[in-house]
């Protein structure tokens, strides 16, 4: 599992805790470790503090958060305990709570605790820009501290500059050959990178180092299910849940192979026992999000819909505004693509409304508003209203443009590619689709539709299969079942 999987991406690059001395004047600890320091007032509350990073950094997240309550129990102005707790928490409105505290009381901490939060809070607020700067300023800061690298790996990689991120993963081998948690991070970025072998090797070495913990096998699993070789896969899930019972990611991936594999039953069978494993909310409603995904990949949105409400209902139940909002949008996306573009607007509003009154600060709120502009060009695309459409995607590019961030760009781009595939302008849709997201099925089969429409059927072909065969997960789970099955028939065309 990636920490990709971990923290929502709208919630910005999740931050792995940093840890060097405590109970020292931070610049006496940096002398000491080159490290960026943990202040903290308590020895206990350290001890806590690491005891929950271990758990953290082996993507144990569930098991890690009663550490990081206790820490920051026992010394309430601990910085890192409470942007741990932001980074373990099962709800949007724990996130929010717990991102406001750690920056509410940083200003006792370090130089590198500060840019921490700050660097969490910029990636949340939509400045990527900033976010850069202030991780790139860590690492400055800190140029011998292997957690600040992967930090910085993280963001460059999140942003599909894997080159970038991997240069920072091999610096973080290089001060601590043994510091596990890197290799996974390196062995995602070689992978998305095309370098499978490379990819092979990292995650061999990871399993090396902890052969204990369960998340070395899943990330090597999920490495094989992209391969496409779904049984070898399955017996590493496997090995994984050997160490762990527990390790919830496992039995999605299981699923997901089973899925791949066309075994539906057996995969939703799996994800029972997801649900009886699990012991938080934000696990129960996993279970209903890959159930969901098995429901769009047979056809049936009626039940796919059925398994996002029963996600909504859990969230409604601790009032998690921002969490029922975004089930909302995936309702939309279903809908929208079950061919029902007017029930789809609905719920895209809806969405908008419950977000705009949660506790997500103003920044979030505004780029969900941002976001819908991009919805209702969906939706205006699947009224084949062309010229709204168009008319929408110059506003939101029009707003992307300011705030640069990554993935709205990306969005941008698809959108007028989707415009031009419409307008009968092929060419022009392949420039556009070319520069969006090339981890989005969606993205790839519209971009083969316009090669085969430009009559370049070999480019068209190959953009196909990548499309029909991306065996994901690190994607919203469901834009890969809406192009999966659409993919597949077109390649025996």
């Amino acid at each position: 599992m990636s920490w990709s999987r971990v923290v929502t991406t709208s919630l910005g690059v999740c931050l792995a805790v940093i840890a060097a001395g405590c109970g020292q004047a931070p610049e006496e600890a940096v002398e000491a470790t080159g490290k960026v320091p943990i202040t903290c007032a308590s020895d206990d509350a350290r001890d806590a503090y690491l005891t929950g990073r271990g758990l953290f950094e082996n993507l144990r997240v569930t098991d890690s958060r009663q550490y990081f309550q206790r820490a920051a129990e026992i010394d309430p102005g601990f910085t890192l305990a409470h942007l741990a707790l932001a980074n373990t928490a099962t709800t949007n409105t724990g996130f929010f709570e717990a991102l406001g505290r750690a920056s509410e009381v940083s200003s006792g901490a370090s130089a590198g605790e500060r840019l921490m939060v700050d660097a969490t809070l910029a990636g949340v607020n939509g400045e990527p820009e900033l976010q850069q700067q202030l991780l790139e300023e860590l690492v400055a800061s800190y140029p011998e501290d292997e957690r600040a690298h992967q930090l910085a790996g993280i963001f460059y990689s999140g942003r599909q500059e894997y080159d970038r991120g991997i240069k920072h993963y091999r610096r973080a081998t290089e001060i601590n050959p043994d510091f596990a948690p890197t290799y996974n991070q390196l062995g995602y970025a070689l992978r998305f990178a095309g370098d499978n072998a490379g990819a092979e090797e990292a995650f061999q070495r990871y399993i090396e180092l902890i052969p204990n913990e369960a998340n070395p096998y899943d990330s090597y699993a999920e490495l094989l299910m992209k391969m496409g070789r779904f049984d070898e896969s399955i017996v590493q899930y496997q090995k994984a849940l050997q160490q762990n019972p527990e390790f919830i990611a496992s039995y999605v991936g299981i699923a997901n192979n089973q899925m791949f594999m066309g075994e539906f039953d057996s995969a939703r069978e799996t994800l029972a026992t997801l649900e009886s494993r699990a012991r938080t909310d934000a696990e129960r409603r996993q279970a209903c999000t890959w159930r969901s995904r098995s429901y769009v990949l047979e056809g049936d949105f009626e039940k796919a819909l059925a398994e996002i409400q029963r996600r909504y209902d859990i969230a409604a139940e601790t009032n998690d505004l921002g969490a029922m909002s975004g089930d909302f949008n995936l309702m939309g996306d279903i809908l929208l693509h079950a061919g029902r573009p007017d029930e789809a607007a609905a719920k895209y509003t809806e969405s908008v409304a419950l977000s705009n009154n949660s506790v997500a600060t103003d920044e979030v709120k505004e780029a969900v508003r941002r976001n819908h502009v991009a919805d209702v060009v969906r939706v205006s695309l699947a009224r084949a209203d062309i010229d709204a459409a168009a008319e929408k995607a110059a506003e939101y590019r029009q707003q992307v443009d300011v705030h640069q961030i990554p993935f709205e760009m990306w969005q941008s781009h698809e959108l007028f590619g989707l415009i031009a595939l419409a307008q009968g302008e092929p060419e022009a849709a392949v420039e556009e689709l070319q520069q969006a997201n090339r981890l989005d099925a969606r993205v790839l089969l519209a971009e083969a539709k316009a090669l085969w429409a430009a009559g370049d059927d070999e480019a068209a072909r190959e953009v196909c299969t990548r499309a029909a065969h991306l065996n994901a997960l690190n994607q919203a789970p469901q834009n890969y079942a809406f192009a999966r099955a659409e993919a597949l028939a077109m390649l025996e065309q």
